[in-house]
């Protein structure tokens, strides 16, 4: 019964996986900013996103999320619409070490609540950004993105900004 012992403990050690270091694969964050809208005509002059997120590593450097966007829009006579919607995006990691540089995309909708007529819009559009790990498991960004906004019976919007994401990755 002892050597059995000592030759499973040999056989094991000899043939065991070598250790690797497994990073958290799974965020949750939130992000703060500001957005525009390009056309002049445009009712509606600015915006402040603010998201909850959520995303998973999948692998080889790929990555998909979703974001709650609670938007708050102002209009040219300075009345304030609240939004909600959803997003999904995917992104691609240049770097997975401490510096996270990203370029990706994002499909979603919103929903303008108004007193007068609500809206309904889809909206796509590119991201870019990088985060910054300040420990292990938390890492803070900037992360800028322009959407085209689309409804029917509506002409195409297009917005840009800028947030501050910060994650905790578990």
């Amino acid at each position: 019964m002892r050597a059995f012992f000592w030759i499973s403990l040999v056989a094991a050690l000899c043939f065991a996986a070598p250790a690797q270091a497994q990073y958290a694969n799974k965020s949750l964050g939130i992000s703060l900013g500001g957005m525009g809208f390009s056309a002049r005509e445009e009712p509606v002059r600015w915006g402040i996103p603010l998201n909850l997120e959520a995303s998973l590593y999948i692998e080889n450097g790929w990555d998909v999320g979703m974001q709650v966007p609670l938007l708050f829009l102002v209009d040219k006579t300075n009345k304030w619409y609240f939004t909600l919607g959803t997003s999904f995006n995917f992104r691609y990691l240049f770097m997975e070490e401490r510096i996270r540089p990203y370029l990706g995309a994002q499909l979603g909708f919103i929903y303008i609540f108004r007193q007068d007529n609500s809206s309904f819009f889809l909206d796509i559009g590119p991201i870019l950004g990088v985060d910054f790990f300040i420990s292990n498991s938390v890492s803070i960004g900037p992360r800028f993105f322009s959407s085209l906004y689309w409804a029917l019976n509506e002409r195409v919007r297009i917005s840009y900004g800028a947030v501050i994401a910060a994650h905790v990755y578990f």
